[in-house]
């Protein structure tokens, strides 16, 4: 029996995957139309009333998945008509960078539909970028508002019945995130196809159904699922086939987690996938959009902080530094100086128990903007208590997020361990010891999502590509205390997440040779049992198994890395069997050692 949901209260805890056993269901999918061969993969509530549970089954023919009992639920049951969700929208809900560049992709200019275009990200960009005219259709009440705020065309009637779009068509056509929630997706992607012209492009992005697996829970893949809101989620081939069977004959496919991006056309074609550019387009938007609106409103802070935040990814700290510092200053001016204090703030956010709550302390970014500011702040201003402090309340801040609404803040819990893993090395740095418990926390949870961490986690490749050149930098910097408490808690993670049979060189060269599972840097959790065991005048036993390490760990044929003879010629420096090479040193992707 469901619990009673509301869309705050469903996280990635209330989803059931299912046996393989589960049993076949007599259903016909509304991506291909067959039926047999269907299986449940998993329950789930539903987000809004009435309150009930769905099973989401896999087609057993195109291998699309979709509810069960079916019916599609307004997006205004969840807050699409609420007058204020729009601020929630364009402050943070919204992805523009993820909005503007499928478009981007299609073609240099044109006409361009925007069918379900939301907020009106992609109508604005188009139009204001110099590629034609462009025009959207929205029924939410935050396509109005942007309709208003952007100064864009947004038609707020369906296509098919909006009179003033009558027998028009377009260079290109965009749904961005619409297909999943119509109850026959043939039949629109047939009309969508009537709209685009004879060498136009269609451009398609939905859920993807190959993402939903037990290893991907998360507040991503609940937002995916959206289960009472989305009917289904195509798979890739089931993408392509919809296309394909509207007339378009040149089909391209791209798959980025659990998001899909389909381009078709009648005649042939190739998407402009240079990053470089598109990402160039974006910023020459993006900046002079934030210079003409208001900063301290919502739209004006909700542009600037994307820009920010995307100025901070891309390392262009120079620029991010003073669009920072205006951030600020708009969000003293609307919120008070309280929304800058990471101790007011957070007390306030642990109060929060509703969407409209958070709202009231300060703008729906304010984690990640305190996680870039503290960016900032390391790097760019070297005050690192500040940044310190500024990365602890980003992760904090993000873990009541998603205690608030694990389905609506979806950048909220992609920061939580960033910003955990950044104030532990630079704690570290500062020869704070007790930094290392950080780390630690990340080899013994960081891989399963929990409500403890705002439901983010990290990938195997993400701690293993951090702890190794951290143990040895910390090692080699004299701060063999928390060096050995983080080569102890590696190799209990090795021996954990894959075999402890892989803590012993001899387990190393038997994976390697059998071609099993092993962590990215292989011969590491070994060559820790003795290294920081063992200095240049150690004990015999500790030389003698290092000396040992070094001939093995070179190996030979299939067993040889170049991380084995790195390791190697660390081992016999260890070891005394050569002189210790002065100028030695490990190279980082990130700096352990702050500048004053």
């Amino acid at each position: 029996m469901a619990k009673a949901q509301s869309p705050q209260s469903i996280t990635p805890d209330d989803v059931r995957f299912l046996a393989a056993d589960a049993g076949e269901r007599n259903a016909a999918c509304p991506a291909c139309g067959r039926r047999g061969g269907a299986r449940p993969v998993l329950r789930v509530p539903t987000l809004s009333p009435p309150d009930r549970e769905l099973e989401l089954i896999r087609c057993g023919h195109c291998a699309s998945l979709f509810y069960q009992p079916g019916g599609i639920l307004d997006f205004s049951d969840l807050g699409g008509q609420d007058a204020g969700f729009w601020r929630f929208y364009v402050e943070a809900a919204g992805g523009i960078w993820e909005t503007l560049w499928p478009v981007a992709a299609a073609r240099a200019r044109g006409r361009m539909l925007d069918v379900g275009c939301g907020f009106g990200f992609a109508v604005d960009f188009w139009s204001r970028s110099g590629r034609g005219e462009a025009v959207g259709v929205e029924l939410a009440a935050y396509g109005a508002a942007g309709a208003r705020a952007l100064g864009v065309t947004i038609h707020d009637q369906r296509l098919e019945a909006c009179e003033a779009l009558a027998g028009q068509r377009f260079d290109v056509v965009y749904a961005c995130e619409v297909v999943e929630h119509i109850d026959e997706p043939r039949a629109f992607v047939a009309m969508l196809a009537q709209r685009v012209a004879d060498d136009g492009v269609l451009v398609l992005t939905t859920p993807a159904a190959e993402f939903v697996r037990p290893e991907h829970r998360s507040p991503g893949m609940l937002a995916a699922l959206a289960p009472g809101f989305h009917g289904f989620l195509l798979s890739g081939p089931a993408l392509e086939s919809l296309a394909r069977d509207a007339g378009f004959e040149h089909v391209k496919l791209r798959r980025f987690a659990e998001r899909q991006v389909l381009w078709a056309s009648r005649k042939p074609f190739e998407p402009a996938l240079d990053e470089a550019a598109l990402r160039a387009d974006y910023f020459a938007y993006m900046r002079a959009r934030v210079a003409e609106l208001e900063p301290a409103s919502p739209v004006g802070m909700g542009y600037t902080y994307r820009l920010l935040r995307d100025e901070v990814n891309t390392g262009h700290l120079a620029d991010a530094l003073p669009r920072a510092t205006g951030l600020a200053g708009a969000i003293r001016l609307r919120f008070g100086e309280r929304a800058l204090e990471p101790d007011s703030v957070l007390a306030a956010y642990r109060e929060a128990t509703t969407l409209e709550d958070a709202g009231r302390i300060g703008p729906y970014f304010l984690p990640g903007f305190y996680h870039h500011a503290a960016t900032l702040a390391q790097h760019v201003e070297r005050d690192y208590p500040r940044a310190r402090a500024w990365y602890r309340a980003a992760a904090e801040l993000s873990i009541e997020c998603g205690r608030i609404g694990a389905v609506l803040f979806l950048e909220a819990p992609t920061l939580v361990w960033p910003a955990r893993i950044a104030d532990a090395v630079l704690g570290l740095a500062l020869g704070d010891e007790s930094a290392a418990e950080g780390l630690l926390a990340l080899m013994e949870t960081g891989l399963e999502p929990s409500a403890a961490s705002g439901y983010g986690c990290v990938s195997r490749e993400r701690i293993e590509a951090l702890l190794p050149p951290v143990i040895e930098e910390l090692a080699s910097r004299g701060q063999r205390a928390s060096a050995l408490r983080l080569a102890e808690g590696y190799r209990a993670y090795v021996a954990q997440n894959y075999e402890a049979a892989l803590l012993t060189v001899g387990g190393v060269e038997s994976a390697l040779r059998e071609e099993r599972s092993v962590p990215l840097d292989p011969w590491f959790a070994p060559y820790t049992s003795h290294a920081f065991t063992a200095t240049g005048a150690g004990p015999e036993a500790s030389r003698a198994a290092l000396a040992d390490f070094a001939v093995r760990a070179e190996g030979a044929g299939s067993t040889a890395t170049a991380r084995g003879r790195e390791l190697a010629a660390k081992a016999r420096q260890l070891a005394g069997v050569v002189p210790p090479r002065r100028d030695f040193s490990f190279e980082m992707s990130f700096d352990l050692t702050p500048k004053r």
